[in-house]
């Protein structure tokens, strides 16, 4: 993977070479240049080698320079007249076509590379004004919200382009006035392009020359932020403060404003980590979760934190103690694997998964603010200032109970959440009946998951998944197959769990096969024909179970009922038959 360098970092790294080389050694370097030349491009190479070439090249872009805001005004004309006759033209069915915009997609490219020319010959100034004229142009609709947008200029990399912007900003600005209005262009950038949000450093990077009055601007900066109130002023305070003060500054930040501004914490973490120092992150971890209110989602953040440090330093009552806060913070279902897979099996893990369903009772009693609940853009969270779910609170689903119940061998309180519940809808995750019938049949076979029957097994696989598939956004894991495995590991382990009383197996039993038989008749009955593969394997999977429990003419007699009760329904049949030759 090609790294991406910074103007800045380019040119540093080519004056170093330069300075690095003798007369001899540049000549050899050319030399090799020279061999690499295509014929038609030689003679302007020769003259790139003459003395005073770089004088002559920037001397032939300063004329294009001298028109390049009129050239932007008289494109932005020429676009409103297009946006504002769209009425007579067609429109182009293809999302991805510019339609009437498309003619320009290349001058505005070409714009954009002359603003780029002006930066670099250290035009600040007309660099400045073009480029807040061309991010304006980008902003323009028609009627309809249809223009030109930063996505359609393949060529032109708006990272870059935002920070040469905000670097001439800088530059142009006088030292009293930067910190206000530098701010007020970063939130402009915000409004203009999307993606990640401006940083200083970025401003930094973008230019060879260093920031001028850096260290002035960033006390002024800092202290300018603190009379904003925004999340952007926030997150520009805190880059500002480890810019000007390093790791130090953020650890006083932390512990003097951290209530206040608990990413504080984070970004201490964050230093410490990128600095090798997993004993201080652990300790500042710590020292956040002490701080932070215990109903705050980013506690499971720093607890990240301080895992990653604990498994770097073998310690394992750490990690364990971390773990536990992510999931108490964040109860989703890969955090609540989290924690059964660092507690020890036995007395210790089945207490460890009843603290966990009466977690999530009181957080499903307690539903947070919706508008917390949306899933944020899969990001890492080492892209500083990117938008991310970090704060956001989480909802789990009613499923993510259903595992703790099961894992904690509480089966009366998983019978008692299943019950009430629809025989349809299974493959929804807030329906938990489906998944709590298939455990039952599993925990009843006696038989570890492994090595079940074939539509008993097919069953208890489906099952898992549904529970999966709709919590997947919420976890830390790399994705709803991984967060498959971890589950499937976590019973494999786990069932057959110790036999239950001949009187609460039997009652089970009795209850699951009711709960099947009811399905496959609302399945069938109502003609949901995409569904009939689904009830067959459940007829199956039961008959199976019976089989095992040495209950044979029982599991004749439920499938020889099905085949009678529907049959007229021939594409049930054919699915039926087929799930009973699974079974041999």
């Amino acid at each position: 993977m090609e790294t991406k360098l910074s103007s800045k970092a380019f040119w540093v790294a080519v004056e170093q070479r330069l300075t690095a080389c003798s007369a001899e050694e540049l000549r050899a370097i050319v030399r090799v240049l020279a061999q690499a030349i295509p014929p038609p491009q030689r003679q302007a190479f020769l003259d790139t080698l003459q003395p005073g070439a770089a004088t002559v090249a920037t001397e032939q872009r300063e004329p294009a320079s001298e028109t390049l805001l009129a050239d932007i005004d008289a494109l932005a004309d020429q676009l409103q007249e297009a946006q504002e006759s769209t009425e007579d033209l067609v429109e182009d069915d293809d999302e991805d076509s510019l339609g009437p915009y498309e003619e320009f997609r290349k001058s505005l490219t070409v714009l954009f590379e002359r603003a780029a020319m002006a930066f670099d010959a250290g035009n600040m100034t007309l660099a400045r004004t073009a480029y807040h004229n061309l991010f304006e142009v980008l902003g323009r609709a028609d009627d309809s919200g249809r223009g030109v947008r930063a996505a359609d200029l393949q060529d032109v990399d708006m990272s870059v382009a935002q920070a040469r912007y905000l670097r001439a900003v800088y530059d142009t600005e006088p030292l009293a006035h930067r910190p206000a209005v530098l701010c007020d262009a970063m939130l402009q950038v915000r409004a203009w392009l999307p993606g990640p949000r401006p940083m200083l450093d970025d401003i930094i990077h973008i230019a060879p020359p260093p920031l001028a009055d850096q260290e002035q601007f960033c006390r002024d900066w800092v202290a300018f932020l603190r009379t904003q109130s925004s999340r952007d002023a926030d997150a520009w305070l805190r880059e500002g403060v480890y810019l000007s003060q390093g790791t130090a500054g953020l650890e006083s930040l932390a512990r003097t404003e951290g209530v206040q501004r608990p990413r504080a914490y984070l970004d201490w973490c964050a230093a410490l980590e990128g600095e090798g120092q997993p004993r201080a992150v652990l300790a500042a971890a710590q020292a956040a979760l002490r701080a932070l209110p215990t109903p705050l989602p980013l506690r499971a953040a720093v607890a990240d934190y301080l895992c990653t440090a604990a498994l770097h330093l073998h310690d394992t009552a750490a990690l364990r103690a971390g773990r536990w806060e992510a999931f108490a913070a964040k109860p989703t279902l890969a955090r609540l694997l989290d924690v059964w897979e660092v507690t020890p099996s036995g007395t210790a893990r089945t207490r460890r998964m009843q603290q966990a369903a009466q977690h999530l009772q009181h957080v499903l009693a307690h539903p947070p603010d919706q508008e917390g609940l949306r899933p944020a853009p899969t990001q890492s969270r080492q892209v500083q200032g990117w938008e991310d779910d970090v704060e956001s609170p989480v909802w789990p689903a009613k499923s993510v109970l259903a595992h703790a119940y099961l894992l904690a061998g509480d089966w009366d309180a998983a019978y008692q959440l299943a019950a009430p519940e629809q025989v349809l809808g299974w493959s929804s995750s807030h329906n938990t009946q489906g998944l709590i019938v298939s455990c039952f049949l599993v925990q009843m076979s006696g038989i570890s998951p492994g090595q079940l029957p074939p539509n008993l097994a097919q069953l208890w696989q489906w099952k898992l998944q549904d529970s999966t598939g709709f919590v997947a956004w919420h976890s830390t894991d790399t994705g709803e197959a991984s967060l498959l495995t971890r589950l499937q590991h976590a019973y494999t382990e786990y069932l057959p769990a110790p036999t239950w009383p001949h009187d609460q197996q039997a009652d089970m039993l009795t209850w699951c096969l009711d709960i099947a038989q009811r399905r496959v008749d609302a399945i069938v009955s109502n003609q949901h024909s995409g569904s009939y593969d689904k009830a067959a394997l459940l007829l199956a999977a039961c008959a199976e179970l019976l089989r095992l429990l040495d209950k044979v003419q029982e599991a004749t007699t439920l499938l020889d009922d099905a085949r009678q009760h529907f049959a007229s329904h021939h594409a049930f049949q054919t699915e039926l038959q087929a799930a009973v030759r699974r079974m041999g």
